[in-house]
């Protein structure tokens, strides 16, 4: 008998992989939480493994669900854009979408790029800051979404992605070796640079801030020409800088993720299809997911 597996079912074990609900997943993706169930019971006759077991309250991802994972957010993406290639949605309007520059970097731009060429009515206006200064702003409603750090965000995010956090520095110098360690940061209020700062006051270990910026590409030159050290997640590596294994051991700094936070009572039909092509992405990008 020839087996197939439905991307609808995909769909909805990626959001209970993520959710780490039945009823959380079964609210993302618009059907009952005995339905859900359902798909999954035969998702599990299909492939002749059990893929959730529970831990506490949340169902956590069996062996054999994490080898599925990335088979699943691979199909579902192609999927959703094999669609989008033979039916472009018309979808027309203004949004406006805030993010710090690490993020906007690493992820976005590519999202916006297919974004412009499958939605070319669709006028989109991005605006970076960090995390804090986004929450902070006057005119913080009148973005339609942040993507943003989600342990800054509260329950209304949507988490994408969690990456552990490392010690970074020059492949050139070693600052991390000074009695007072200078840091290179992001402004204050930074979700990195908060848990650099108790992780190395917790342990009783001197330092300073050496140098404090907004601009990624300065804070990269920075920390490779020896400025000071700085934190981030493996895929912020960039040419001249490596992890730093010593202090990774000596002052952890545990993990953070990446969410979409959309604003309260918008969903329209511009902000919708933005958000999927921002949840393709990441369900995805496979190279991006590995590297963290």
């Amino acid at each position: 008998m020839l087996l197939s597996l439905d991307p609808d079912f995909l769909r909805s074990f990626l959001a209970i992989s993520e959710t780490g609900s039945y009823g959380a997943a079964a609210e993302r993706v618009n059907k009952t939480q005995s339905t859900v169930s359902a798909q999954m019971k035969r998702l599990e006759e299909v492939l002749n493994v059990s893929l959730f077991e529970k831990n506490g309250r949340r169902n956590t991802l069996t062996p054999s669900g994490l080898r599925l994972l990335e088979f699943a957010r691979q199909m579902v993406h192609l999927n959703d854009e094999t669609l989008r290639a033979f039916h472009p949605p018309d979808v027309s309007g203004f949004i406006r979408i805030g993010t710090s520059d690490d993020y906007a970097q690493a992820f976005l731009i590519p999202v916006l790029s297919r974004f412009a060429a499958t939605h070319p009515a669709v006028e989109v206006e991005v605006l970076t800051d960090d995390t804090s200064g986004l929450l902070k702003r006057r005119d913080r409603n009148s973005f339609d979404a942040m993507l943003i750090a989600t342990s800054r965000g509260g329950g209304d995010v949507e988490t994408l992605r969690t990456d552990k956090l490392h010690w970074i520095g020059s492949d050139q110098y070693s600052r991390h070796q000074e009695e007072k360690m200078p840091l290179v940061m992001w402004s204050e209020g930074c979700a990195w640079r908060s848990k650099a700062e108790a992780a190395l006051s917790a342990a009783g270990r001197p330092w300073r801030v050496a140098f404090t910026t907004s601009n990624s590409p300065l804070l990269f030159a920075a920390v490779r020409d020896g400025l000071g050290i700085t934190i981030g997640p493996r895929w912020y590596l960039k040419p001249g800088l490596r992890v730093l294994d010593d202090l990774d051991a000596l002052y952890p700094l545990g993990s953070e993720g990446l969410g979409i936070m959309a604003r309260p009572g918008n969903r329209s039909a511009p902000l919708e299809a933005f958000l999927t092509e921002v949840r393709a992405q990441f369900r995805g990008d496979t190279a991006l997911m590995a590297a963290a």
